[in-house]
């Protein structure tokens, strides 16, 4: 790392000696909400160096205790690559380019944020995945025109829940991707669902921009199974849903005269998502009879690895069951599943990433926010549709994504600097 005169390097912290090691407890704990002992525990440093090495940036002036963590632009230049997990980072961005992956950011996790087989994460590391997605967003957005897709879930939720942009942008546009999940008031999952709805969401991300209001979405985000049967019955209620004047909004539709109009989606620069697994813990919750848990096996023997705005997604390396009817069948359920879901479809995605990588918008493209190693399938099956442009994930997520492509692994957490 070469400059012309003195570097921000040589006059920090006890005269640059602790510099790095400073910045990165700073990061970690203001930016990354860490607790101290994590962050000891990940450096492989006592508890009191951690604390002095916080002093030692709070005394630079560059911390506040509410806190803020503001080191100069320059410095923070130079060194901000150092703050994540770089040699992970390289690997995969070598590995996904063919895909169209454009960048990868890969946030430290402790040792005890759970190993590679784990099928759940800590609230910490998923926060952690959203807070760096929110300054991404907040960077990114801070000027200009842009029309922004939100999808739902608790990793979009912890990023827009975190957007701290440092001024208004009313050139803004926020756009639900996804309508009503359609839970009882009464149902356990009502208040979360809710929370991390796509209307919700893009609400929120508006608000802290101070953006114009954005349109809600009033239709349901599928269709209910008992009617797919019913070839008639269901294109008649596909018609309803698609001649809603939010879904019109958003999605582009003929009007009572019969002509076409675009709708937001077709504007839409930077795409914030999660991915979803499928596993029988969500199913209740954003898919509640949808997905049964008698179909589970069915959806894996035909490869599926997980939704994209609930569209089930395919493995196309999966081998799939030896006869030729079980397979058939396997497929026709997939199919007719994926048949009953209103909304914005994988495609969809992949024309936003496509728009930004041809020049076209001037936006982040599709920012997938991923964290649990079990993720790993459905971030590849993502990516090789060319649906990403920008991963977000965690240590742990990214060596699993290593070992599923056959790519070497990174140490198993950040190496102290």
């Amino acid at each position: 790392m070469r400059s012309s005169g003195a570097s921000p390097l040589d006059s920090g912290p006890q005269g640059g000696s602790h510099l790095l090691e400073a910045l990165r407890v700073a990061y970690c704990h203001c930016v990354l909400r860490m607790p101290l002992k994590a962050i000891a525990e990940m450096l492989g440093k006592s508890p009191a160096t951690i604390t002095r090495r916080l002093d030692e940036v709070r005394r630079a002036g560059w911390l506040h205790d509410r806190p803020e963590f503001t080191p100069p632009r320059e410095l923070w230049v130079q060194v901000r690559d150092q703050m994540t997990c770089g040699e992970t980072e390289h690997v995969l961005q070598e590995a996904l380019a063919a895909h169209g992956v454009e960048r990868v950011t890969v946030v430290p996790s402790s040792p005890r944020d759970g190993g590679a087989e784990a099928r759940s994460v800590s609230p910490e590391i998923v926060e952690r995945v959203g807070l760096v997605g929110a300054h991404l967003l907040a960077e990114a957005l801070a000027t200009g025109s842009h029309v922004v897709g939100v999808n739902w879930g608790w990793s979009v939720r912890h990023c827009v829940a975190n957007l701290r942009p440092p001024e208004p942008n009313p050139d803004l546009r926020f756009v639900p991707l996804v309508g009503s999940l359609s839970l009882d008031e009464n149902d356990p999952h009502f208040e979360e669902a809710i929370e991390c709805s796509s209307n919700r969401l893009a609400q929120l991300a508006a608000s802290a921009f101070r953006a114009p209001r954005v349109p809600r979405l009033n239709t349901p985000a599928y269709v209910p199974r008992r009617f797919h049967a019913d070839a008639s019955g269901l294109a008649a209620i596909r018609d309803f849903i698609q001649g809603d004047v939010s879904y019109r909004r958003v999605f582009g539709g003929r009007d009572e005269r019969g002509e076409w109009s675009a709708g937001l989606i077709d504007r839409v620069d930077t795409l914030i998502t999660g991915l979803t697994s499928i596993d029988v813990q969500t199913l209740q919750i954003y898919r509640p009879g949808l997905i049964t848990k008698e179909d589970l096996p069915a959806l894996e023997r035909a490869g599926v690895v997980g939704d994209l705005a609930l569209h089930l997604l395919v493995d196309g390396d999966h081998a799939g069951p030896a006869g030729a009817a079980t397979a058939t069948r396997d497929r026709e359920l997939v199919a007719e599943i994926n048949d009953l879901i209103v909304g914005a479809s994988p495609a969809d995605f992949v024309r936003v990433a496509e728009r930004v990588r041809s020049g076209e918008r001037a936006g982040l493209g599709v920012v997938v926010l991923a964290a649990g190693p079990w993720k790993a399938r459905i971030l590849v099956a993502a990516m090789k549709l060319r649906a990403v442009n920008q991963l977000i994930t965690d240590l742990e997520t990214a060596r699993a994504l290593c070992r599923h492509l056959g790519l070497p692994e990174a140490p198993a957490i950040a190496e102290p600097i």
